[in-house]
This record gives structure tokens, C-alpha cells and sequence, in this order.
């Protein structure tokens, strides 16, 4: 056991103070606790579970959060690097606003698994109601993703729809798998899934000869 002093960042006022077996034990057992602005630069937390806990505002600059579960935490101005979004879908986000993107959704009989809405090749859909928060994972939007999680997500399903999409309408989940969600987009084309494999194989081909 080890006493654990944790600091707000802007005030220095402590925040939590005692023995712990390390910081991520700390962290699980104050879930509950008020951490906004908490100073965790640096901090080793991988597998920790910090769900639902607020971290609006706190420094996670340098920390270490492989396999952390942020499930409905408030990361909301919290100061971190990139490792926060244990994902390489991270880097969307640093690109042209305007550059236009690609992405893949799975139907099901023709129509969305969840909103059962049809989309037909070459029309434009239109997403008022985007859920913005980064916090949620599936949030109301235009529902996209990898065509890795698509397969991976749909064992039965048997179309899948190339759409089309600007950077500036992209909201990407802190916690994402391969789900992310846009504004608008535009569906290009429809694949059966025997073709999705191809094209995946074809993609993984192509990343070897590079190599």
C-alpha cells in the first residue's frame, strides 16, 4: 500500500488523499468521486474501469490507458495525447475539413439493423438530430464504421453500403471500436458480402507488399 495524493491541477487543492495499492486501484475505488481537473499526467492505467467518472477538465497528458474502460465518463476539456482514443481512427480527426472520407454501413433486408431505414445508392441523407457527445458510443446520427466491424458486427448480414462523407460532419467516439457517426453522407455503392471479403483481403494484400 501506498498513500496517493491526487491534485487538482489549476488549484492544487487535494482531491483525494490515502492508501491505495496504485493509482488505478485508487481511481476504480473512487469511480463516484469528484475528479474534475485532477492532475493524472503520466499515470499507468491500463485495464483500469473508469466509468461514468467525471474527469472534465483533468490532465491525462502522458498517461498510459491501454484496455481502460471509459464507458459514460466526462472527458470533456480533459488534457490528453492521443493514446486516450485507443483507436487509429483518431487521426480522422486531424484531417482537412473538407476532405472527403469514405466508411461503411450494414443492412439488414434492405434497411438499417436499428433505425430500419432504407438507403438507396447515389441519394444524399441528411442527420439533424447528430449526437455530438464523444462520450457516447452509438449516439443518434449517421451510423458508420470500418468494413471490419461491419462484418465482424453482422454475421448474417449480406448488403453492405459504401458512403461518402466530409471530415467536418465526423463525430468520433472517445471509446470507439470501429463505430463512428456523421451529419450527412452520400451512399456510393452496395456489396454483398462475399465482395466485402475481397475487398478486405485485397486491402490486406496490398499492406503486406508495401511493407
Amino acid at each position: 500500500m501506498i498513500k496517493i495524493i491526487i491534485k487538482n491541477r489549476w488549484t492544487d487543492e487535494v482531491i483525494i488523499c490515502d492508501k491505495y495499492e496504485s493509482i488505478k486501484d485508487c481511481l476504480e475505488k473512487n469511480r463516484g468521486a469528484n475528479l474534475e481537473g485532477a492532475n493524472l499526467g503520466g499515470a499507468n492505467l491500463e485495464g483500469a474501469n473508469l466509468g461514468g467518472a467525471n474527469l472534465e477538465g483533468a490532465n491525462l497528458e502522458g498517461a498510459y490507458l491501454g484496455g481502460a474502460y471509459l464507458g459514460g465518463a466526462n472527458l470533456e476539456g480533459a488534457k490528453y495525447d492521443e493514446p486516450i482514443l485507443y483507436t487509429d481512427l483518431y487521426y480522422l480527426l486531424t484531417l482537412q475539413p473538407n476532405l472527403k472520407l469514405r466508411a461503411w454501413k450494414y443492412l439488414k433486408y434492405g434497411k438499417s439493423p436499428y433505425q430500419h431505414k432504407e438507403y438507396e445508392v447515389g441519394k444524399t441523407y441528411k442527420f439533424d438530430d447528430l449526437d455530438k457527445d464523444k462520450n457516447e458510443l452509438c449516439g443518434k446520427g449517421g451510423n458508420c464504421a470500418t468494413l471490419n466491424w461491419c462484418l465482424k458486427d453482422s454475421k448474417d448480414a449480406d448488403e453492405f453500403i459504401e458512403v461518402e462523407f466530409d471530415t467536418k460532419d465526423l463525430i468520433v467516439p472517445y471509446f470507439t471500436d470501429g463505430k463512428f457517426r456523421t451529419s450527412k453522407f452520400k451512399v456510393l455503392r452496395k456489396i454483398n458480402r462475399k465482395e466485402a471479403i475481397v475487398l478486405i483481403k485485397d486491402e490486406n494484400a496490398q499492406k503486406e507488399t508495401q511493407a
